[in-house]
Order: C-alpha cells, then structure tokens, then sequence
C-alpha cells in the first residue's frame, strides 16, 4: 500500500508518492522506522519551509503584482529595521484601505553590513515608483513586476529564504523570528492525500487532464527514514506570459534576478 500527497496552488500541483513504516515492506517483512539524523531534519525543515512560501507566493500572487526592495542611506539595527517595515506596511494598508482593497504582502529582511528588505505585494491598487517612494522615506527603494507563473513563484521563494544560510542569519532571526514575515489573509494550498493501488505508482508519470510534468522537478529515491518516495510538479497548461507593461514610460522587461525570473 502508498500513499500520495498531492498540495494544490493556482498554477501548479506538488505530488509526492511514499510509503511509510506501517505500509512498506522489503523481502516479505516491515522495515523499521530509522531515526534521521540533527543535519538530516535541518535540511528537510529548509526544504519543507521553501515549499510552503512558494505555493503561498503561487496562489496569493499573479501577474503585474509589485516585487520592491527597500534599502536604507543609513545603516539601521535590526530593531530599527524591523519598527520601519511594520510602519511602512500601515501606510500601505491605509492606501489599499482607502480604495476599499486589502493588502496582500510577504516580505524577507536581508543584510547585515547593509540592510535591506524584498517583498512582494498584491497590485489591487494602481501604484508607482513615486507613490512608493513617498510611502518608504529611508532610503532608495526599486520597483518591479511579478511575471506570476509557476517558475516564477519557485525561483521567487528560493530567493527569499537563501538569507538563512547567510552569516547574519541568527541575530536577524533574534528579531524577526520567522524566515519571512506575511500578513495574516493569505491563502492557504489545499492538501489531499490518498491511498495508491500498486498499478497506480508507475515507472512513468502520467499528468491528469489539463497538467504537464515538469521534468526537471522530478526526484525518486530513499528518504531519511528509509523509504522510497518520488516527487514530481505538475504544471496548468495554459498559463499565459504577462504582456510587456509600460508604466512612467519605462517599458518593463523580463530579466532574472539572482534566480528568479522577474520584469524590471
């Protein structure tokens, strides 16, 4: 008997087929549980953390949504930085507010000789470089667009949480206690799991009506505990590429930006 796990965004499924230690078995007898080990659990606490941000980035965010980065002219502490975001989100949110909308955000805090924050924020009020630039007053601040497919949010959440391999990752941590911060009304993914018959775990996989493997997300092997698994991301044929946008005459253009694909 197998199980799968199947955790449902807006553009794409995350599928995973396991067993576990009640229903595997090798050469007619059940396997015991292994214990994985300190650096093992880290690893798959990150792993499991970055999967989580990126299907909340997936089903929360689209197309033309705001990707800025805040920095400072002057080097602030932590605490500092953390009292300016935390003001700098309550002028957003009386801006959405006013025009009766409701701000969606996530955002990370990165640096530690040079501060400096990335958030992405939902685009239900019609916003510019200038009407950010009134909003943030420490410093510089760049505004791009989320290009809002599938690739976009996996590249995006592995780029906000890289910083917590980062040097000044525990006394930033000290402070903001989270590998990100977000507000309270995102969407969560919907989770299934279900039992396989032994047809049903393959040696290739079949994509459901509507959906392409990705290949390259495609893993099989053993996990810590001693079990075979495989994972695999199913894509929604049919999403579109966002059209070129032109905003203050600046014409806005796919590029990527340490890994993640955005438009700038």
């Amino acid at each position: 008997m197998r199980k799968r796990r199947k955790i449902i965004g807006k553009t794409m499924v995350e599928v995973t087929d396991y067993h576990t230690a009640r229903t595997y078995r090798r050469n007619g007898h059940r396997v015991k549980r292994q214990q994985p080990t300190p650096e093992a659990v880290k690893k798959n606490n990150e792993k499991a953390a970055e999967a989580r941000l990126r299907m909340l980035i997936d089903i929360n965010f689209q197309s033309n949504d705001y990707y800025l980065t805040l920095t400072y002219k002057e080097q602030p502490t932590w605490e500092q930085a953390k009292k300016d975001m935390q003001n700098f989100i309550k002028r957003l949110q009386r801006a959405y507010h006013k025009q009766g909308k409701k701000l969606k955000y996530i955002y990370v805090a990165e640096g530690k000789t040079r501060i400096h924050f990335h958030m992405i924020i939902n685009a239900d009020v019609e916003l510019y470089a200038e009407d950010f630039g009134k909003l943030w007053k420490h410093g510089m601040h760049k505004m791009m667009l989320f290009n809002g497919q599938a690739e976009d949010a996996c590249r995006l959440a592995h780029y906000f949480v890289k910083e917590k391999r980062a040097a000044c990752y525990e006394e930033k941590q000290e402070i903001f206690h989270r590998r990100w911060s977000s507000s309270k009304n995102l969407e969560k993914p919907v989770v299934k799991t279900e039992t396989l018959k032994a047809s049903e775990w393959r040696d290739y996989i079949q994509a459901p009506n509507g959906y392409y493997v990705e290949t390259d997300s495609v893993v099989e092997g053993v996990s810590d505990e001693g079990y075979p698994y495989r994972f695999y991301r199913l894509i929604k044929i049919g999403e579109k590429n966002a059209n070129a946008n032109y905003r203050n005459g600046n014409r806005w253009n796919i590029r990527s930006v340490n890994n993640c694909t955005m438009r700038s």
